[in-house]
């Protein structure tokens, strides 16, 4: 009989077998990369890890005792922008002594500090801030422990103006035409009660406007009680 024709649908037997009688699915693939992991990388990623851990960590206090998230000479490297007032609003913050009037440029030993909050709507519209309790200004004073270059901040906290006071749980709202000023005000008393828990260093007194319309929003003044 003769040649048998061959068909382009015949099974053709001249493929390459697997090696060591298994099927091709389950041989290893050259193209496979194996990843490794030396010493050197596994320190990196350490290194890394711990200073991210570091960095929120500092940030944290910093947040704590009313400074801003990164030290100026580290925002400044990383064009940190810090938080501010919603467009259109402007602030001024003073402490002043009630008794003349006049900015206080340190703590004094015994007498009374006036924190003075002004909040301005320098917008062409109307400017509304919704708070969820009565309390829509909060002003803090915190002793602050500074450490490696000022990156870590220890706060301790000596004195918040929601002290003793009932704040009402009702939500309020500030509606600021332009050109208008809402004005808050806290009295901070020394006296001898007290004079041992202010002992003389550095201090950051904080004015808080928590609004949850337009966010959180602080700023703070660096004080010392010299000795």
């Amino acid at each position: 009989m003769g040649t048998p024709l061959s068909s382009p649908f015949s099974q053709r037997s001249n493929y390459p077998r697997p090696h060591n009688g298994g099927s091709a699915a389950a041989g290893t693939n050259p193209y496979a990369v194996r990843r490794t992991t030396t010493p050197l990388k596994f320190g990196l990623t350490l290194v890394l890890l711990v200073s991210l851990v570091l960095l929120a960590l500092a940030g944290i206090t910093r947040y704590t005792v009313g400074e801003p998230l990164l030290p100026d000479w580290l925002a400044k490297a990383v064009h940190h922008r810090q938080p501010s007032l919603p467009p259109g609003m402007t602030y001024d913050f003073s402490i002043i002594d009630p008794a003349t009037n006049h900015p206080l440029a340190t703590l004094p030993e015994v007498g009374n500090v006036e924190l003075r909050l002004a909040v301005t709507n320098d917008s062409a519209l109307p400017m509304t801030m919704r708070f969820r309790t009565g309390q829509q200004c909060e002003f803090i004073v915190r002793q602050a422990l500074y450490v490696v270059d000022g990156l870590f901040a220890v706060p301790i906290e000596k004195w918040r103006s929601s002290y003793f006071h009932v704040v009402s749980q009702k939500p309020t709202t500030l509606v600021l035409q332009p050109g208008q000023t809402k004005v808050y005000t806290a009295l901070f008393t020394l006296n001898a009660l007290n004079a041992d828990q202010m002992a003389p260093g550095e201090y950051r007194v904080v004015a808080v406007v928590d609004a949850y319309s337009t966010g959180r929003w602080e700023t703070s003044i660096p004080m010392e009680k010299p000795l």
